[in-house]
């Protein structure tokens, strides 16, 4: 009797370390993808208006500021999904991008 008790305990203590261990890696996995989706909108809209980005901390700001902006202006559109938000940030990044060219600097992101 004693046995199985352990045997319980045990159980319930292993359940424990692995739903917290994967609770951990989806939180950090949580992060991670949307860092790497605003890298690749900044990539792709820094290949698109200035033909060679503007390096990682660059094209990730773009991407997130694209991915806001985006959000804003174009949530009514009916693509979700992965390519519907890489969609919707690199369309509000071209926005972002021509706004600071037109009201603060025209020569931002030549």
């Amino acid at each position: 009797m004693m046995g199985l008790l352990i045997l319980i305990v045990a159980l319930i203590g292993i359940y424990w370390a692995v739903t917290s261990v994967l609770g951990i890696f989806t939180t950090v996995l949580g992060l991670i993808v949307p860092v790497l989706i605003w890298l690749l909108i900044g990539f792709i809209v820094g290949k698109m208006m200035r033909g060679k980005g503007y390096g990682p901390l660059g094209d990730a700001a773009l991407g997130l500021a694209g991915g806001i902006i985006g959000s804003i202006f174009l949530g009514w559109l009916p693509v979700g999904g992965l390519f519907g938000a890489i969609v919707t940030g690199v369309l509000g990044a071209v926005i972002v991008i021509f706004a600071v060219r037109l009201f603060h600097d025209a020569n931002f992101a030549r």
